[in-house]
């Protein structure tokens, strides 16, 4: 998890502090990470498959720290809108 990231309480405590999308997202990179390793230790796989599952790869990697990214924001933002008001109508 990135540096200053604020674990949550999740509903469901299998997931540990993460959510279920991060979870998700985090079992997907593993798996195609797996996925390009023996791809590429393969000699019988051409280069478009492993070049295809690469980019695969990069896209779940960018997806992943987006997420990290946002939330961090959303996490420290907490209370950020406590000043603002609502005006009443005279």
């Amino acid at each position: 998890m990135p540096e200053g990231t604020t674990k949550i309480t999740p509903i469901d405590p299998i997931f540990h502090g993460e959510s279920n999308y991060e979870v998700g997202l985090e079992t997907l990179l593993a798996e195609t990470r797996d996925k390009v390793r023996k791809l590429q230790s393969d000699p019988n796989t051409s280069k478009e498959t492993i070049q295809d599952l690469t980019e695969q790869l990069q896209v779940l990697e960018t997806l992943w720290e987006n997420y990290h990214i946002g939330m961090n924001v959303f996490r420290n933002a907490k209370g950020g809108r406590d000043g603002i008001r609502e005006v009443k109508p005279e």
